[in-house]
């Protein structure tokens, strides 16, 4: 048996009198810790509150120059919004083959697809079931460029982002085959037969907050959902002038909206200030800018429909300036603030007090601004996926 001598039990006791003490030391900058963590959660949990409120109750500056009120007159309307209030269809005529092909082009990097978008393809699959539905992938993609278009293959495989061969395959498909073009983010509302009969080329334009508030110019050429006939001249331009933009340095520039934009302006001979003027002879419910020479129903015309009929919801995403940010821009508006964003924050004003079933009445297409090529990939991938031809089991493959 061994016995515990004197010298053992003041080690013990001694230790356990350390332990105390530096428990007594430690104990208060735990406590502090604690303290600071429940302040941080409550200085995000207060702002996340603020920005709600804001974005809910946010008021709009008095002096906003003009009522936000819609005028009969073009000529007066166009003195305080950006485009007319839609109170019919979209134009078209009866009785004639479409101009514009039937056939749904969507893409996306192979056949996998996130379950997130299956809703959103079968609305066009539902609404337009006796329209071709082609699906690319990248593999599909770069034989389709090496077969038809192999001078530009080099810069296909050049392209510093997957982003850009994605931008650039939907101006060579229209091009090639015509028909409808929509990014995957899109919902279909109602059939599309209604808008291929009139005009030879569609190009909607991205939600004016964006392009004022965004990008500071007066309307920006979207390219998430458009639509033309094989051939046209207009996409006979862009697939001939694409490659000198892919060493833009910016992903809107090389072959995104901001290189349509461009596109449009040059394939119209806009001249010196033209991009900010207002049509003079404006007829219909087009945006009021100015367009161009050609008339409308023009074979070789791009037709730049009203948002309200296919980009009718702003984008709502943490990397973006959204709902709260515009509330901002607009009740801050003094008497020095320029006469675009004046009409900007009247169109978002007239946005936001209209009822759901105005907004959406002639609404063909809605898009749900996923901003999938902005996707953190430092975050683990949970998504689920099905294959597309299950979802669409008649759809046409490039091999």
């Amino acid at each position: 048996m061994i016995r515990s001598t004197n010298k053992d039990k003041i080690a013990v006791c001694c230790s356990r009198a350390r332990q105390m003490f530096i428990s007594q030391l430690t104990r208060p900058c735990i406590t502090w810790r604690r303290i600071q963590i429940k302040k941080k959660i409550t200085l995000v949990i207060s702002t996340v509150v603020l920005f709600f409120v804001y974005w809910k109750f946010g008021t709009f500056n008095e002096n906003i120059e003009g009522n936000p009120l819609r005028y009969a007159s073009h000529e007066l309307d166009s003195k305080y919004f950006l485009e007319p209030l839609v109170t019919e269809d979209f134009p078209t005529v009866i009785g004639q083959a479409p101009k514009i092909p039937h056939i749904i082009h969507q893409t996306y990097k192979n056949e996998f697809i996130p379950n997130k978008y299956i809703p959103f393809i079968k609305s066009f699959v539902k609404y337009n079931a006796n329209w071709t539905y082609m699906f690319w992938t990248d593999a599909s993609a770069r034989k389709f460029i090496s077969d038809r278009y192999p001078d530009f293959l080099p810069v296909w495989d050049n392209y510093a982002e997957p982003i850009n061969r994605a931008d650039a395959l939907r101006y060579f498909v229209l091009y090639e085959y015509g028909g409808v073009y929509a990014d995957l983010d899109f919902e279909c509302l109602r059939p599309l037969d209604r808008v291929t009969m009139k005009y030879t080329a569609v190009f909607p334009l991205e939600p004016f907050e964006h392009a004022v508030f965004r990008l500071r110019i007066p309307f920006c050429v979207n390219n998430a959902i458009m639509m033309a006939q094989p051939k046209h001249s207009f996409l006979r331009h862009i697939v001939y002038t694409i490659s000198s933009f892919r060493p833009m340095k910016g992903t809107l520039d090389v072959a995104g909206p901001i290189f349509v934009t461009t596109q449009y302006m040059l394939y119209n001979n806009f001249s010196v200030g033209e991009f900010y003027k207002v049509a003079e002879d404006h007829q219909g419910s087009s945006p009021y800018h100015y367009k161009g020479r050609l008339h409308e129903t023009d074979p070789r015309a791009v037709y730049v429909p009203n948002t309200h009929y296919f980009m009718n919801t702003l984008a709502e995403n943490w990397f973006s300036k959204s709902y709260w940010h515009y509330r901002r821009v607009c009740s801050n508006l003094d008497p020095t603030s320029g006469t675009l964003e004046r009409k900007a924050c009247n169109e978002f004003k007239a946005r936001e007090d209209r009822s759901e079933h105005d907004h959406f009445r002639f609404t063909y297409t809605r898009h749900h601004w996923f901003f999938t090529h902005n996707t953190l990939n430092f975050l683990p991938d949970v998504t689920r996926y099905t294959n597309i031809q299950k979802i669409v089991p008649h759809l046409v493959l490039y091999t």
